[in-house]
């Protein structure tokens, strides 16, 4: 048995966690967030009302998925999410696809994958230091500085942040890492009273609009998933690209109206499509850096010039697949490669 340490508890590190412990190594998380999923996040608003704003829906792309697909679906975790879908360009087409969704939001899948998981939460991995044989890791937690060694370490967080603890060890190797390249986007989550009618939406059935728009690319009724939310009416509103980027460019900057400024503006693009979508009673705003991989790296995970410290995540891709299956099949293949080593 050897002590593995995985740095990011989102769909890849997880999946490669739980691989390695379920084969009897000990692995202890580091996240630096509060909760786990990465963007398997759901967000509780003021009026009770949640939303998943990181990632829409659960769709596998390919077949690597269903065995965890169908488990879920037996713990009672997913079902199909049985609202309306539509195309927005210039009007409201009709399109339909099979999706799901999770009681009560996506974040369950993650809590359900973290279940007897050593998860250290709000520890951010600020550097690591190979000592010949093991790793020590340096850790900002909310109880000061500390330190954890590993004989392997796992990077499964987003590649500039894997760049970031390879620059000063691994120079080739962050090399490789720095080309891969990310697309934003901002999440606008919004309480209404009620809805505005508009045909053909049946806001009881629940609905959701994939967007060809200069500003948004998502607009759903969360509140028509599963979880009753009885006189709750929630929307997710998610932005282009584009328009993220230059949110985050002012962000940067010290803008102070840029936060403001992006929700208007995401709520006006919204009222051209449903009019009166500009008036909720309150609304948050998200931003997601690192939120689809636009240029992956081309293999399955990364090694560095040390058999026992590897990355993985959704930006390591061999083919068209991005997020949520290339996350799995990383996190997976990574822990393969890792047993082999091993063994």
């Amino acid at each position: 048995m050897v002590t593995i340490a995985i740095v990011g508890a989102g769909m890849a590190g997880l999946t490669c966690g739980r691989i390695l412990q379920t084969a009897g190594h000990q692995v202890v998380w580091f996240e630096k967030s509060r909760g786990v999923g990465g963007r398997l996040a759901t967000r509780r608003l003021e009026a009770g009302s949640w939303v998943d704003h990181g990632l829409r829906y659960w769709a596998p792309q390919g077949s690597d998925l269903m065995v965890l697909t169908q488990e879920l679906l037996n713990q009672r975790i997913l079902r199909v999410w049985s609202a309306q879908g539509f195309l927005w360009e210039q009007g409201l087409w009709e399109r339909d696809f099979q999706v799901y969704c999770a009681e009560p939001g996506v974040n369950a899948i993650a809590k359900h994958l973290a279940q007897h998981c050593d998860i250290r939460r709000q520890h951010r991995v600020t550097a690591l230091v190979n000592s010949g044989h093991d790793w020590t890791l340096t850790l900002d937690t909310p109880d000061g500085h500390r330190q954890f060694s590993a004989e392997i370490v796992v990077l499964a967080i987003p590649a500039p942040q894997v760049w970031s603890l390879l620059q000063p060890l691994d120079q080739a190797a962050a090399d490789t890492v720095k080309a891969v390249e990310y697309e934003p986007c901002l999440s606008l989550m919004a309480n209404y009273e009620r809805l505005p009618l508009a045909e053909p939406l049946e806001h009881q059935r629940g609905w959701h609009i994939t967007a060809r728009d200069d500003v948004l690319s998502w607009l759903s009724l969360d509140s028509s998933k599963p979880k009753e939310q009885p006189g709750v009416h929630a929307l997710l509103l998610q932005s282009q690209p584009e328009f993220a980027a230059v949110y985050f460019a002012k962000l940067d900057a010290a803008e102070p109206t840029a936060k403001l400024a992006a929700a208007d503006q995401m709520l006006a693009a919204a009222k051209a499509i449903i009019p009166g979508l500009n008036l909720p009673q309150t609304y948050r705003l998200h931003g997601w850096r690192y939120s689809a991989v636009r240029q992956s790296y081309q293999a399955a995970y990364l090694m560095t010039r040390w058999p026992n410290l590897l990355s993985c995540g959704d930006w390591c891709s061999i083919d068209e697949q991005t997020n949520l299956d290339a996350a799995y099949r990383s996190g997976r293949s990574a822990a393969e490669k890792l047993l082999e080593k091993l063994d």
